[in-house]
């Protein structure tokens, strides 16, 4: 039989990431926290961090504070309602290219690279309402893509001579 560690405690005794990010919180204190999908990994948001969405369209309209606490594992932020997401490297004339069939949803596409270079966004199917390049500075470009009725592709790709990291996700959007 084992003995006690250790004299007997007042405060609160916590088993998970989520529960000591939350336990940390002065009394009445609002606390926001982020959960990785994938990992499960709680991370607390500074309560000075939000992200303002455009209800009609669904785009980002404003990040206040730090972007990358909000999204740690990349700079762009997570949805449940993604419908796929790449990030890799391109070199020079290397191109990307993703389907999605047009269920009716609208969407989304985001998209940014760094290093370097140009990135080009084209899409068969489908019509890109936003950039179709953007500076490799690490913004992120955010357009409403609008299907013509059938499966649509998104094609990224690197323009110039050196290799870029792309990123890019498509996500559904709740109808108008």
């Amino acid at each position: 039989m084992a003995g006690p560690v250790g004299p007997p405690s007042d405060e609160p005794s916590v088993s998970t990431e989520l529960e000591r990010a939350l336990v940390s919180a002065a009394p009445g204190e609002r606390v926001t926290v982020w959960v990785d999908p994938q990992t499960g990994e709680a991370v607390r948001v500074p309560s000075g961090s939000r992200v303002v969405i455009d209800s009609a369209t669904g785009a980002i309209t404003d990040i206040e504070g730090d972007q990358g606490v909000l999204s740690p594992g990349s700079d762009l932020p997570s949805f449940r309602e993604t419908v796929w997401r790449e990030d890799r490297e391109l070199t020079p004339g290397q191109g990307l290219t993703r389907q999605a069939a047009d269920d009716g949803s609208r969407y989304l596409l985001q998209y940014r690279c760094t290093r370097p270079g140009t990135m080009a966004v084209t899409s068969t199917g489908a019509e890109i309402a936003g950039p179709s390049r953007i500076d490799c500075d690490g913004s992120v470009a955010s357009a409403e893509v609008l299907p013509g009725g059938g499966p649509f592709r998104v094609s990224l790709s690197a323009v110039g001579d050196q290799p870029i990291v792309a990123q890019a996700q498509l996500i559904g959007l709740p109808p108008r």
